[in-house]
């Protein structure tokens, strides 16, 4: 095993920049005319070495300055060696007797990450394939609760009628997977209410007051607020100690998506952005964002463990209500079934690294933003559409259209030179640095910004 592992990593080797320059149709001619399955197998090396010419070589290289487009980190070494133990072990966390020290490890990664938010002794949570399954997940347990304090088991009976009236409160900026889970829910995505936000991006809270108040006119009965820890593209923070008082008047589920920002709790300098986290009924987090985990690894932790109750199916193989004390199986807070041990990788990061050098990490590529942001500022070809709020430095071009931006933002990559985000805030096209590498530098930023000048000038 351990060649193997050497192989594979030999096989990762490639030129230097965020992606190769082969066009998209070239290299959907190289991959399809590699053989999936031949009638008689090859040895690894050379499959590996085959594996690293035609797909490693062509994918994008997250560890390289000008990849910055997306929330796609580079990945630390302890979670990526531990990987390989992850997947020869292969244990499967539905289940105590499929996973016995896999189980308790999860757990205790969950009642950490609880008392790290500040959520109460009674807080746990579940491990995820990521933001968009812990954000359904949250409003799930939302919908049965406000079913359960009708005296409705929701997952057995289906939707009461008082459904009609129910809705998620959400700002403009709120995750998609907000509406996604209103219509896997059987609310329907018109149960969810947008609230505008601010210029910055961050809920408004007189919107929210007006919402609320319309609502109670039309009848309308708000079950979960959804506040969120780091938005997409401007990387703000809701505020969640009001949005949660609001909540708790409601008597409302309350939800921070902290996919993004929930990192911000191992640094005692950016720590103070969540306030009002504690507050939540659940709370959504990313290990696969700014906590630098290989993909798949997202939690919800939840402030009362024993809201998972009202999602539990009992099964005769697997789940069956008669285990010896001590025994949890995680499958009855789960919306899935099997999963990975993924938990271990980031345990393994934490024990390694420690909590002051992810903070520094964290705190430096805040820092970078911020610098970013004041070298756009700087530059009369470009203009800064809001002050960078954590990792994200989103711009204009002045005098450039929406056609503009698009083909600035392709030629790069088509050309394998940067991996450039775009999007669109206010109806407005701009571009977008998302700084994910914690050891990107103040030069790597002056690059970036010249390489998108000269390809404006171009």
């Amino acid at each position: 095993m351990a060649l193997a592992a050497t192989a594979a990593v030999e096989s990762l080797a490639r030129p230097a920049g965020p992606r190769s320059n082969l066009t998209p149709t070239a290299l959907h001619e190289l991959i399809w005319s590699m053989e999936i399955c031949p009638e008689t197998g090859h040895d690894l090396t050379g499959v590996l070495r085959d594996l690293g010419e035609t797909v490693w070589n062509h994918g994008v290289v997250p560890s390289d300055p000008a990849c910055v487009a997306h929330l796609h980190p580079p990945t630390l070494v302890p979670a990526v060696v531990t990987e390989l133990a992850i997947a020869a072990s292969n244990q499967s966390m539905d289940s105590w007797d499929q996973s016995p020290s896999g189980t308790e490890v999860e757990l205790h990664l969950m009642n950490w990450l609880a008392a790290l938010i500040g959520l109460p002794g009674s807080g746990s949570g579940i491990m995820t394939s990521g933001g968009t399954a812990s954000n359904v997940l949250a409003m799930t347990l939302a919908r049965s609760s406000a079913a359960h304090r009708l005296g409705i088991d929701v997952l057995k009976t289906g939707l009461p009628d008082e459904a009609s009236s129910w809705r998620l409160v959400c700002s403009d900026q709120a995750h998609f997977s907000v509406q996604r889970a209103a219509a896997q829910l059987g609310l329907g995505r018109d149960a969810v209410v947008v609230v505008a936000s601010e210029s910055s991006g961050v809920m408004s809270l007189n919107a929210l007051d007006a919402t609320l108040a319309t609502l109670s006119d039309q009848g309308l009965i708000p079950i979960a607020f959804i506040a969120t820890a780091g938005t997409t593209d401007l990387g703000v923070i809701d505020p969640l100690d009001e949005i949660g008082r609001r909540a708790r008047e409601h008597r409302a589920w309350f939800h921070v998506d902290a996919a993004v920002a929930g990192a911000f709790l191992l640094s005692s300098r950016l720590r103070p952005t969540l306030h009002g986290i504690d507050r939540a009924d659940s709370v959504t987090i990313d290990f696969h964002k700014l906590w630098w985990q290989p993909f798949n690894a997202s939690a919800l932790v939840v402030r009362d463990v024993q809201q998972f109750d009202l999602l539990r199916v009992k099964s005769n193989y697997l789940d069956r209500g008669d285990e010896i004390d001590g025994m949890i199986n995680l499958v009855g807070r789960s919306l899935d079934t099997s999963r990975r041990f993924d938990a271990i990788k980031v345990v393994a990061t934490l024990r390694t690294l420690g909590r002051q050098s992810m903070a520094s990490m964290l705190e430096h590529l805040v820092d970078l933003a911020s610098f970013a942001g004041s070298r756009i500022a700087e530059n009369p070809r470009l203009e800064l559409i809001a002050p960078p709020a954590s990792v994200m430095c989103v711009f204009g071009v002045r005098g450039a259209s929406t056609d503009d931006l698009r083909q600035i933002q392709q030629r790069l990559l088509t050309r394998g030179e940067m991996v450039l985000g775009r999007t669109e805030i206010n109806g407005r096209s701009a571009l977008k640095f998302t700084f994910m590498n914690p050891l990107a530098t103040h030069d790597d930023v002056d690059r970036l910004i010249d390489v998108v000048t000269r390809e404006i000038d171009g």
